[in-house]
């Protein structure tokens, strides 16, 4: 099976990939205004933005004043009343959005007394309201009819202007074009424009730019399509028009401001959603007020450029992209949160100063990024997974499988090499390369396989690891790819069911014809080195070191059926656990001291006799013990229990 262990890089390509692509996404999602909708759903709750300049005033011709002076229409001679007691007052600027367009027929005494209070005031700017085309805007508006005041209201006023707001596509009002085209080609600017002008002394002829307005000295940027873009305040104050009519507004009230009039009742018609109010809606009097607020303050709508939105898309895909990818999900989360939180701090700072920052792509960048990266992380982690559990299965009981993917930081760490204590098992047919020579291959071929599968069987069902198959011989530990504080007592329980297991297959099956004079086991335990080891082209996950030569050097010298352990392995068993006898000390190859060992004695198995002076060598090459140098007379080894040997004694003293 080909690994699926990845490069180094291959984590930063996919994180730098995963932002490429949301960026792109965005992209072509701006390009196409997809999510306009929202996007202006989501700067609304930004709103109120800026401060209420102090020199403007609300006259409100309201519920309360309609019940209080008579029925709509009001006379034309009690707006002259109006215009009168606040101009009297010291009123800067009066704006009317009222319009009057065409003369009383019941009263026109009222129109005379109208025209003379403008003209005397000096100050009143009119509404005109003109139409447009049901295209949406490309360019400067161009009114299709228009419908000025009364002649006579005109030519006694300060200003005209027009009273138009221009509503977005979900009816909401955002913005209001500072100046229209008439048909004869004369530019008109709106009802707050022209208060603008007044109030900065800025009446100077109208020039358009590509993306601005100006007069004078006054420029008001308005984009492409020539719309000035409100930024809503809230907090003006609102004076009901009766309470002046009727003098009980305090002298001074209107000294130096900026006063518009119109109505806010709501039989009147002139209210419109706002980003203020969608469902009450505003007076369309305030759309006015917020739209002069905008000019005088200098508190223009700007929106972030397209790049920039684009690079902070870029960066916060990044960011958790690279969080998912390297950390656990849960802190990807939480890192995921604290990044929104701080970027929408960052868009409430950037409005404060007049820039609108695109929240659709860089909010939804986000949870794409997350779930990409969850996405790429998961099938990475099931390929690994399904790599683990196809190379471990064939090596470990699948309890232990299922603890190694379950926790695989733990056992993967040792995959690159790690020393660990580990109990080492060899155990070798003995007899069987005799026993081949008489078989055909397909008899020596299925009988072998039955013998392994018996030695295989045992090792799994205690848990242990089955390191490689060499001919007739099986290697195997305990201790790796996780700690396993029984090792020992499971290693030689795998060595008595081994045992039992072959002494079934030597009696029954196709085993059974392949004369073999049983197994020799041998166990050791310390400190071994366990891990991938190998080549890049060819791995092979197993135990090198001192403890595994020696386990092989003792299952050299185990007769058949016979269990042979080390004097460190027998120490590490628990006191009465198995029965012992000690045998003749080794004489292993490479090591100058003698090799105490003993024999785990299975049920019904007494110890051997041997000299009392005999030693064993154990080379290369399998050895059986056999006395060297022993004296004619042979005296015999009692069964003893295994005792603690400090390291370094030698055990033939």
């Amino acid at each position: 099976m080909k690994s699926t262990r990845h490069t180094r890089f291959f984590k930063p390509i996919v994180v730098l990939g995963i932002a490429l692509a949301v960026t792109a996404v965005s992209w072509a999602g701006l390009s196409a205004d997809v999510f306009y909708g929202t996007q202006l759903r989501f700067s609304d709750a930004l709103f109120p933005g800026a401060d209420a300049d102090g020199r403007i005033v609300i006259v409100a011709i309201d519920d309360e004043s309609i019940a209080r002076v008579g029925r709509w229409p009001w006379s034309r001679s009690v707006h002259a009343d109006l215009v009168s007691a606040m101009s009297a007052d010291g009123a800067a600027l009066i704006g009317y959005d009222v319009t009057f367009a065409s003369p009383s027929t019941d009263d026109p005494e009222s129109d005379i007394a109208f025209a003379n209070a403008i003209a005397e005031a000096g100050n009143v700017v009119l509404a005109q309201t003109v139409t447009f085309p049901a295209a949406p805007p490309g360019d400067l508006l161009i009114a299709e009819h228009s419908f000025p005041p009364v002649a006579a209201f005109g030519a006694a006023a300060a200003g005209v202007g027009h009273a138009n707001t221009f509503p977005d596509t979900d009816g909401v009002v955002r913005a209001l074009p500072p100046v229209v085209e008439l048909l004869d080609g004369s530019m008109l600017s709106s009802l707050s424009f022209t208060l603008a002008q007044l109030a900065t002394g800025q009446t100077g002829p109208i020039t358009v730019l590509p993306d601005a307005v100006q007069a004078g000295s006054l420029q008001v940027p308005t984009g492409d399509v020539h719309l000035l873009e409100l930024n809503f305040a809230a907090g003006y104050p609102v004076i009901p028009a009766a309470d002046i009519l009727d003098g009980l507004v305090p002298a001074g009230t209107f000294e130096g401001r900026i006063v518009l009039v119109g109505a806010t009742a709501l039989g009147l018609g002139d209210l419109v959603p706002t980003p203020l109010d969608k469902a009450g809606r505003q007076a369309g009097v305030l759309v006015h007020a917020n739209a002069l607020n905008t000019i005088l303050t200098d508190r223009f709508i700007r929106h972030e450029p397209t790049g920039a939105t684009l690079a902070f898309v870029f960066i916060v895909a990044l960011l958790l992209a690279m969080a998912t990818l390297y950390v656990r999900p849960w802190l990807a989360a939480v890192f995921g949160a604290v990044l929104l939180a701080g970027f929408l701090t960052l868009v409430f700072r950037r409005f404060d100063t007049g820039v609108v920052m695109n929240m659709v792509y860089p909010m939804f960048a986000p949870p794409i990024a997350f779930v990409s990266g969850l996405g790429v992380r998961y099938f990475t982690e099931v390929r690994e997974r399904k790599y683990v559990t196809n190379v471990f299965g064939r090596y470990l009981a699948k309890d232990v499988v299922a603890e190694v993917l379950a926790s695989p930081e733990g056992a993967v760490a040792s995959l690159s090499g790690a020393s660990t204590p580990l109990a080492v098992l060899f155990a070798d047919l003995r007899g069987f390369t005799a026993a081949s020579e008489k078989a055909t291959p397909p008899d020596v071929v299925a009988a072998l396989n039955e013998y392994l599968e018996a030695m295989t069987r045992a090792v799994i069902e205690e848990r242990g690891t089955i390191d490689k198959f060499m001919g007739d011989c099986v290697m195997a530990f305990w201790g790796a790819p996780r700690p396993d504080p029984e090792m020992v007592v499971r290693s030689v329980r795998a060595a008595l069911k081994m045992q039992d297991l072959i002494d079934v297959a030597m009696a029954t099956g196709r085993a059974g014809e392949l004369k073999v004079k049983g197994c020799g086991v041998g166990l050791s335990f310390g400190e071994a080195v366990v891990g991938n080891i190998g080549s890049h082209e060819r791995l092979d996950y197993t135990a090198i070191g001192d403890t595994v030569n020696t386990a092989s050097r003792v299952c050299g010298v185990a007769e058949g059926g016979d269990i042979v352990v080390t004097e460190e392995f027998a120490a590490a068993l628990p006191p009465g656990e198995f029965r012992l006898a000690e045998l003749p000390p080794l004489k292993v190859k490479g090591k100058e001291a003698l090799l105490r060992v003993y024999q785990v004695l299975r049920p019904g198995q007494e110890p051997k006799v041997f000299a009392a002076d005999a030693v064993t060598s154990a080379g290369d090459e399998k050895h059986h013990f056999e006395p060297v140098a022993a004296p004619p007379k042979v005296a015999g080894y009692a069964p003893v229990e295994p005792r603690p040997v400090a390291p370094g004694t030698d055990p033939a003293s």
